[in-house]
C-alpha cells in the first residue's frame, strides 16, 4: 500500500512538472516568434526612415519637388506606424518573458528542492521573537514563504506573512478556504495575477532578475492626506498668471504697452513656482518610490474586477468608481510629470504655463476624488495574491484537505499529517490520535529518526489550517488557538545569554502564552537538554504539567528515556510515542513512523562508529 502511495506522488509530481513546463515552452515559442517579428519590424522602421531622409534631402537639393516630399511624408507615416507597431511587440514579448518566468517558478515549486532557488523567500518578515515562525521555518531560505508564495506587490506578500504569522477568526478562515477551493482549478486566471503582478517590479539591468517589490506606503499615506486647502485659488494663479503673460506679450509685440511689461507675470510666475517647489519635491519624491507598480496596477485591478465573485471580493466590485480607470487616470496625470526629463523644453514651459503647478493641482483633485480608497483597493490586490498562493499550493499538493475547525473540547486531530516542506515523494504521513485541551504527547526516540520533523509536521499543518490554506493531510481537525514553540536555540554572546538560558527564556514564553485568550498549541523539541539528567527531568516534568494544567495541549520530544518514566496526573495526560530505527547488512535505515509507547534502545553510539569513531556498543567489563 505504501508502495503504491508513493508511485502515485511521484507521479503527481511528474505530471505537475511537465505541465508547468510545456506552459513554460509555449509562452518561450510565443517570445521567440515575437523577437523575430520585433527584428523584422526594427528592419522595416530603419528602412522607411532611410526613405524619408533619402527624399526629403532629394526634394531639397534637386528639382524632383512634390514627388519627393510625397515620397518622404509617406516614408515619415509608415515610420511613424512601424515605431507605434514596434513599441506594442516590445510589450507583448516582455509579457510572454513574464509568463515564462510564472511558468518555470512553478515547475520549481513542485521539483525536489527547486523551490530553494526561488528569490522570494521572505527573508524581511523574520521576527526572532516570534511565537513559532522561527522554529517553523516560515521565512527565510527553505521556509513555507517561499515553497507557497506567488505574491509579486508588496502588500501581496505582506498579506500571506500575515496569515502565516496568526490564526485567522473562524469565519474568515470558511472564508478563505470557499476562495481558495474556487481558485484552485484556475490556474489560468492564478498565473494571469502573478504575471500581471510582476509587471510592478522593476528588472535589474545588471544581472536581469526581478527587483524586490516597491513598498506603497509613502504613496498610501500621500493619498489618505488631508487634500491642500485653497485649491481654486492656486488653480486661479495657475491660469492667471500664464494668460497675463500671454496678453502682455501680445500687446507689446503691437506697441501698445512697453516691452518691459512682460517681465512683470514672468516674474510672478517665477515666484509661483518657486513657491510650490516643496510640495512638488515631496510630491516627486512619492511617485519616484511607486512610478512602476501605479502604472502597471490598472491591469491587475481590471482583473481581479472581472473575477470579483472568484476572488471573493464582491464589496470591490461594488464601489461607485473603479479602481482600474481611476488608477489609469493617475497614470496619465503621472505621465506629464515626463516633460522634466526633457532638458530643454521643460524649463520654458514650466515658466510659460506653470506647468508643474498644473500637474500639482491635478494630483490634487484626483486625491480628492479617490485617495480614500486606494489603502482598500489595494489591499485587495495583496488579499487577491494571497489566495492565489495557497490556492496553488492545493493544486501542486497530491492529498490535501482543508482543517476542519471544531468547538468542543477536542485540541487536535490528524490523520496522513505530512510536512509540507518535505517533497511528497519522500514525506512520510503520520497520525495523530485525538489530543483533548490539557493533554499532550510524549515524543521519544533515536537520532535522526523523525522526532523533530514530526513536531514540526503539526506546527505547519496547524499554520496552514489557520490561515485557511490546504494542509498535506487526510483529515485535520484542530480548534482555534495560537501556537507557541521551543526547538531551535540560540544563544546571544554579546548580550551574555548562555543557550541554556536562552532556552529557558523562550520555554516562559511558552508558559506565559497559556494566559493568553485563544487556548495554546505548544511543541517543545528537545526540552531542557541543556543541562544534567536530575534536573532536566525535574524541570522538564514542571513545565510540561503547567502547560496540561493550563489547558493547554501539544507534543514533547526528548532523548531522556527516563522522562517517560511518568506517574500521577502526568500519566493520564501524557501519551507516549516513539520512532526507531533498524540495522540491516550494517546500515541504519529508519522509517520516519510513529509508534506507540516508549523508545527502547538509542543510535547516538552506532552513529560515532558509522563515523568512523571506534566507540564500543555494548558497556566495557567493569
Amino acid at each position: 500500500m505504501n508502495c503504491c502511495y508513493e508511485c502515485r506522488v511521484i507521479q503527481l509530481d511528474y505530471i505537475a512538472a511537465a505541465f508547468y513546463e510545456k506552459r513554460a515552452a509555449e509562452h518561450q515559442c510565443e517570445r521567440e516568434r515575437l523577437a523575430r517579428r520585433s527584428l523584422h519590424v526594427s528592419n522595416l522602421r530603419g528602412l522607411t526612415f532611410v526613405v524619408f531622409a533619402g527624399a526629403t534631402g532629394v526634394a531639397i537639393f534637386s528639382h524632383a519637388g512634390v514627388v519627393a516630399w510625397s515620397l518622404g511624408l509617406l516614408g515619415l507615416g509608415i515610420f511613424f506606424v512601424l515605431v507605434a507597431k514596434h513599441s506594442r511587440i516590445i510589450a507583448a514579448e516582455d509579457l510572454e518573458d513574464r509568463w515564462v518566468r510564472a511558468n518555470r517558478d512553478a515547475a520549481s515549486r513542485v521539483t525536489d528542492g527547486g523551490w530553494y532557488g526561488l528569490s522570494q523567500t521572505g527573508e524581511h518578515f523574520r521576527n526572532s521573537e516570534h511565537a513559532y515562525s522561527e522554529d517553523l521555518d516560515i521565512f527565510g531560505k527553505g521556509s513555507l514563504f517561499q515553497r507557497l508564495n506567488v505574491a509579486q506587490t508588496h502588500l501581496g506578500q505582506a498579506t500571506l506573512a500575515e496569515w502565516l504569522s496568526a490564526p485567522a477568526n473562524a469565519r474568515e478562515i470558511l472564508e478563505r478556504q470557499r476562495t481558495i477551493a474556487a481558485l484552485e482549478k484556475q490556474v489560468q486566471i492564478r498565473q494571469e495575477l502573478e504575471v500581471l503582478g510582476l509587471a510592478t517590479r522593476e528588472v535589474s539591468r545588471k544581472n536581469n532578475a526581478f527587483r524586490e517589490p516597491e513598498d506603497l506606503e509613502p504613496f498610501l499615506a500621500w493619498a489618505e492626506e488631508a487634500a491642500q486647502p485653497n485649491l481654486h485659488k492656486q488653480a486661479l494663479i495657475a491660469w492667471g498668471l500664464p494668460c497675463a503673460t500671454l496678453l502682455s506679450a501680445l500687446l507689446a509685440a503691437y506697441g501698445l504697452v512697453p516691452s518691459t511689461l512682460v517681465l512683470l507675470p514672468l516674474a510672478l510666475c517665477l515666484w509661483a513656482l518657486s513657491k510650490a517647489r516643496r510640495r512638488m519635491s515631496s510630491l516627486l519624491r512619492m511617485l519616484q518610490t511607486s512610478e512602476r507598480t501605479v502604472a502597471s496596477a490598472g491591469n491587475l485591478f481590471r482583473l481581479l474586477e472581472q473575477n470579483s465573485e472568484l476572488f471573493g471580493l464582491s464589496s470591490f466590485a461594488a464601489t461607485e468608481a473603479k479602481p482600474s480607470v481611476a488608477l489609469a487616470s493617475l497614470s496619465r496625470i503621472g505621465g506629464w510629470f515626463e516633460l522634466r526629463h526633457n532638458g530643454l523644453i521643460y524649463p520654458f514651459i514650466d515658466v510659460a504655463v506653470l506647468w508643474d503647478i498644473h500637474c500639482w493641482l491635478a494630483f490634487e483633485r484626483w486625491r480628492t476624488q479617490h485617495g480614500k480608497l486606494l489603502r482598500p483597493w489595494f489591499a485587495a490586490i495583496g488579499r487577491a495574491e494571497a489566495l492565489s498562493s495557497l490556492a496553488g499550493f492545493g493544486f501542486d499538493e497530491p492529498n490535501c484537505c482543508f482543517a476542519e475547525l471544531v468547538d468542543e473540547d477536542l485540541g487536535l486531530e490528524a490523520v496522513a499529517l505530512g510536512h509540507p516542506l518535505i517533497h511528497p515523494a519522500r514525506r512520510v504521513a503520520n497520525d495523530l490520535a485525538a489530543l483533548q485541551s490539557g493533554h499532550g504527547l510524549l515524543v521519544t526516540g533515536s537520532n535522526m529518526s523523525g522526532k523533530s520533523t514530526y513536531l514540526r509536521a503539526i506546527g505547519l499543518g496547524c499554520v496552514l489550517g489557520l490561515a485557511g490554506a490546504y494542509v498535506p493531510a487526510k483529515k485535520l481537525c484542530l480548534k482555534r488557538t495560537q501556537i507557541a514553540t521551543s526547538m531551535r536555540i540560540r544563544d546571544d554572546l554579546s548580550s551574555g545569554v548562555s543557550h541554556f538560558y536562552a532556552e529557558l527564556q523562550k520555554l516562559k514564553r511558552v508558559i506565559d502564552a497559556t494566559k493568553q485568550p485563544l487556548p495554546l498549541l505548544f511543541l517543545l523539541d528537545e526540552i531542557l537538554h541543556g543541562t544534567n539528567s536530575r534536573e532536566r527531568q525535574i524541570g522538564a516534568r514542571f513545565i510540561i504539567a503547567e502547560l496540561l494544567r493550563n489547558g493547554a495541549f501539544g507534543a514533547v520530544s526528548t532523548h531522556d528515556s527516563a522522562l517517560c518514566e511518568l506517574s500521577g496526573e502526568l500519566a493520564s495526560r501524557l501519551r507516549l510515542v516513539h520512532f526507531r530505527e533498524s540495522m540491516s547488512g550494517g546500515e541504519m535505515t529508519f522509517d520516519y513512523r510513529v509508534h506507540a509507547g516508549a523508545v527502547t534502545a538509542g543510535n547516538a553510539l552506532r552513529l560515532m562508529q558509522k563515523m568512523g569513531m571506534n566507540v564500543p556498543v555494548a558497556d566495557p567489563p567493569s
